[in-house]
């Protein structure tokens, strides 16, 4: 692998738990607007705790946010307050608020998990020799690649944009570390997205400085940001996106391990549809 930057940013690239991994709990993007909204109008001091949290007072009740198999991403906490004058709800009707706000939550927390599932599935439907794939787990096997990913190269988000090659479109398939509601974003141009060109054509694109995450269409605001291809040995797949929340470089061991984690993500991409070309081929023996 060359060590030489091109452009200055350029280089050449070839069991069940009552609570959900802490890591894995998603953000509900317009849950901290909303908290504020109701500390104004309410009085009410509500913090929304991730799983595996630590209360800020031992003092605060708690709601929990439910989803299935009896796991939780959290809990609404409501903490006391001295100003309880301020209060325009009385205890029985705080208690059926926070209730309904935490039921509602969790139903937010299961349409995501189902959207992601579905996103998924459809990252299969890429121009490799087979497509499509129902495999159950695809949509998290994803989820944890670019979890995975991340941790090892000491990153905080990571999102996976399949290329649709028929309109030039990105549309993101997968992401960790960011909130969900990532996925129903409109696809991303690809000719106003200058990183994301550069890395199919071959190259990791490294950006950590400010003036440069416009310029070159940076999908997420973060100190540093690196874009690498994902491709198979016949067609390129999409790309890939790893964000740090501080200002760094990353090394030529970095782009070694990126190396093998876009080849992981390819092959689990591949031997998804792979599987369903199986499947299909069985059912059409069958009925033959």
């Amino acid at each position: 692998m060359n060590d030489e930057f091109y452009e200055d940013n350029l280089r050449t690239f070839p069991g069940p738990k009552s609570f959900l991994d802490y890591e894995d709990v998603p953000f509900f993007g317009s849950l901290p607007e909303l908290l504020r909204s109701i500390r104004s109008i309410f009085g009410l001091e509500i913090e929304f705790i991730r799983a595996g949290g630590t209360l800020p007072d031992i003092m605060a009740r708690c709601f929990t946010i439910k989803v299935e198999n009896g796991k939780s991403p959290g809990c609404l906490a409501l903490l006391p307050s001295k100003n309880v004058r301020n209060h325009s709800m009385n205890f029985s009707e705080q208690d059926n608020f926070l209730t309904s706000l935490a039921l509602l939550l969790g139903d937010a927390y299961r349409w995501q998990q189902m959207f992601r599932k579905y996103e998924g599935e459809l990252a299969s439907l890429i121009p490799v020799p087979v497509t499509d794939t129902d495999e159950p787990r695809f949509a998290e096997t994803l989820f944890n690649v670019l979890k995975e990913g991340a941790k090892i190269l000491d990153c905080q988000a990571a999102s996976f944009y399949i290329l649709e090659t028929t309109t030039n479109l990105l549309k993101l398939r997968s992401c960790w570390g960011l909130p969900e509601e990532r996925l129903l974003s409109p696809p991303r141009l690809l000719h106003d997205s200058m990183a994301d060109l550069e890395a199919i054509l071959g190259q990791a694109v490294i950006l950590n400085e400010d003036y440069l995450f416009e310029s070159w269409g940076a999908p997420e605001d973060f100190p540093t940001a690196v874009c690498v291809p994902v491709a198979s040995p016949m067609s390129i797949i999409g790309t890939l996106w790893f964000f740090s929340d501080r200002q760094r470089h990353f090394s030529e061991h970095d782009l070694r391990l990126l190396e093998i984690i876009t080849g992981r993500l390819a092959a689990e991409i591949e031997r998804a549809s792979l599987l369903r070309e199986l499947e299909r081929s069985r059912k059409l023996k069958a009925t033959a």
